[in-house]
């Protein structure tokens, strides 16, 4: 099917003030650029959307406007809460889509719901993934001053919507031109649909917008943002005899500045305050191996953050554990973007996954950073330097990347970097390479991904996460999707499939290196995806897997022996073989009152600590209720069991997590959350 060429729109531009209730009433909207006739996204592409959607725009010399006016054939059924900022995952929603470089890249967008609460943040351009045909990453942490409201009608919905230019950045020129899109999300129907024809078949979705035009002399200034802070503790213990004693009440200042220019933001804290950042949801860490990844949630390193991403996580910002001041400057000059942060860290070495134990009475000096090129249309070229030094030990990373994007359907992804580390482990300094390829078709029918991974024993990141070393990943995954006709029960289905296997790097041994010997780990899996009318998903999951225990993991163990024996030498197995698992999920639609998801597996799992075979049972549940627009209870479980083959109980972990928000406005929320962990 023809793609249409990407819709343009001039602005007008508009002097009169409005106010922003959400009733476009006022007579700059009549004379406002209008955008219509969306096309439907997902579960199905390049259809006519099924709800007609309207979006009017205009600007001032200080801010963009944009007027939502969503018509739905059940107006009653429009999905709608007062809820937190960057919380409207389950209502109606519109979002805006601005690529104020024009560079096809990245985007900030703004979002709102029937009610006008806000979702904002930047997506940026990736990889794809084969097993859904979507991608591109989406990060809600950045929150840009902006106003909205929304209103219920007997239509359907209208919202209203004032972007100040100060909160975005944009390539100087006396007129300029900005990539655009809109996207709707009816959760009545589960679809979603974009101004633009937005194809699945395309290594991009910001490639596929329009543009807004005519827009000039519009001024921005420097944005300056202060936010001390001052908080106080006051320890206290309890005595082996009895009684209570307290320590002296202690009081900390600190506080973060930004300044915001046309292109660059600079950022600096001193002393943070990370007492109201949310705490981490618990995860099931049963017979695991490797480091667990944790988002970063602290103010002072989100804006921008998506700046630092490169291939195989080499920036991961929580190494900074406990920062006593630091600085960052982030943005786009050109067509090269630019992140760089500076930090003093009391925490010692030991953040990132291959570094010594934490020394908190060291200080770290830490800097990262990364370097981007534009190249031609979509394609991309990178560097990433990271440094950590404490005390005469260091940790150093340099890194090269680049993604091109050729034939609208295909990415080759590449990389190489090499760490130098010296700590008190060796007496020299240990050097190891990383490197990756990477070749991606993601076609609307057929799609496939296929990429090697090489990381070397000493290659060690003490700045990103990178919780595996000394192995070769080789993976090749195939997806096909099916379409049903407008209407029909079944809107799509997914076939995902392939094999990924594990390899020693083996540069230490000769005999053990890539490619002299078989394959250490593995799996071969078949994933089946369906989308239902109505936004029912069905999934499943089934994996024929093997592992070898590798003997340096073991060595020196004993047995104990009966009252008055020796030890015995521990006799593991070789691996386990032939080992099945399988999965099944069912997520319901988004329903006025409440949704959920259940997942049941089970299947044969490696017993790591004991180097044997064992059988796995999980169970993870969720469920969403909403009594009322201003009330919200979230409720989690996961249940996972490891037995052996005689049957006698490994491990077994129940942790259930439950969030309840009451919000009686936009501005004003009350959160409780509990969770609670049994393992045994």
């Amino acid at each position: 099917m023809p793609v249409a060429p990407a819709p343009s729109v001039s602005l007008p531009r508009e002097d009169a003030a409005v106010v922003i209730d959400g009733r476009l009433d006022e007579a700059a909207w009549a004379r406002a650029a209008r955008l219509d006739g969306f096309r439907q996204y997902q579960p199905v592409d390049s259809r006519a959307a099924e709800d007609s959607t309207v979006v009017l725009l205009w600007y001032s010399s200080t801010a963009l406007h944009v007027g939502v006016m969503a018509y739905d054939r059940e107006p009653s059924g429009v999905r709608a809460t007062v809820s937190d900022r960057d919380n409207i995952g389950n209502d109606d929603a519109v979002t805006i889509f601005l690529d104020t470089f024009n560079d096809r890249r990245r985007a900030y967008f703004f979002g709102v719901n029937p009610y006008g609460v806000q979702d904002d943040g930047v997506r940026s351009e990736g990889g794809f993934s084969t097993s859904t045909g979507m991608g591109g990453s989406t990060d809600r942490n950045p929150d840009f001053i902006w106003q909205s409201k929304g209103e219920r009608t007997d239509f359907g919905w209208t919202a209203e919507l004032r972007i100040p230019f100060k909160s975005l950045r944009w390539v100087a020129g006396d007129t300029l031109t900005w990539g655009f899109n809109v996207s709707r999300i009816t959760r009545r129907t589960g679809y979603e649909d974009t101004w633009t024809d937005v194809r699945r078949a395309n290594a991009s979705f910001l490639a596929q917008a329009g543009t807004i035009t005519g827009l000039h002399d519009i001024s921005r200034g420097v944005v300056l943002e202060a936010q001390p802070t001052l908080t106080s503790d006051l320890p206290g213990a309890r005595p082996p005899n009895a009684g209570f004693a307290r320590g002296d009440l202690g009081y900390d200042v600190g506080g973060n500045v930004r300044l915001g220019f046309t292109q660059l933001t600079l950022d600096a804290t001193v002393n943070p305050d990370f007492s109201q950042v949310e705490s981490d949801a618990g995860l099931v860490t049963i017979n695991e191996r490797f480091a667990l990844f944790f988002p970063e949630r602290r103010p002072f390193f989100l804006e921008g953050i998506e700046l630092f991403a490169s291939p195989n996580n080499l920036v991961y910002t929580r190494t900074v554990a406990n920062p006593v001041a630091g600085s960052k400057l982030t943005g786009k000059v050109g067509a090269w973007t630019v992140a760089h942060l500076t930090a003093l860290d009391e925490a010692g070495t030991g953040g990132g996954a291959g570094g010594a134990q934490l020394t908190a009475s060291r200080n770290a000096f830490v800097n990262l950073t990364r370097l981007r090129r534009d190249l031609g249309a979509n394609s991309v070229a990178g560097v990433t330097i990271t440094n950590r030094d404490e005390d005469g030990d260091f940790n150093r990373v340099l890194s090269a990347d680049t993604r091109l994007v050729f034939a609208r359907l295909y990415y080759l992804q590449a990389q190489l970097g090499v760490s130098a580390t010296r700590d008190a482990r060796t007496a020299d300094t240990r050097v190891d390479p990383l490197w990756e390829l990477e070749l991606d078709r993601t076609g609307r029918r057929w799609g496939f991904n296929y990429r090697v991974t090489g990381i070397g024993e000493d290659f060690e990141t003490w700045s990103g996460f990178v919780n595996r070393t000394g192995i070769v990943t080789a993976s090749g995954f195939n997806r096909l999707a099916f379409y049903g006709a407008r209407g029909a029960l079944v809107e799509n289905v997914t076939l995902f499939g392939g094999g990924r296997r594990f390899f020693q790097y083996g540069a230490r041994a000769p005999s053990d290196a890539f490619g002299t010997r078989g394959a250490i780990e593995g799996s071969t899996e078949l994933n089946a995806s369906a989308r239902l009318r109505g936004g029912w998903n069905l999934s499943s999951n089934s994996s024929l897997g093997f592992v070898q225990f590798d003997p340096r993991s073991y060595r020196g163990y004993t047995v104990a022996g009966a009252t008055g024996e020796a030890a015995t030498p521990f006799a593991r197995a070789d691996g386990v073989s032939d080992a099945w698992t399988g999965s099944v999920t069912i997520t319901t639609p988004t329903w006025r009152l409440w949704q959920g998801s259940l997942r049941v597996e089970q299947g044969t799992r490696a017993i790591f600590p004991e180097a044997t075979e064992g059988r796995g049972r999980g169970l993870s549940a969720s469920l969403t209720m909403r009594p009322s627009p201003a009330v919200r209870v979230f409720g989690t479980l996961a249940l996972q069991s490891l037995e052996r083959a005689d049957g006698s109980e490994f491990a077994r972990t129940v942790l259930p997590r439950l969030k309840a928000e009451v919000q009686p406005n936009r501005w004003v929320f009350f959160r409780l959350v509990a969770e609670y962990r049994n393992e045994r």
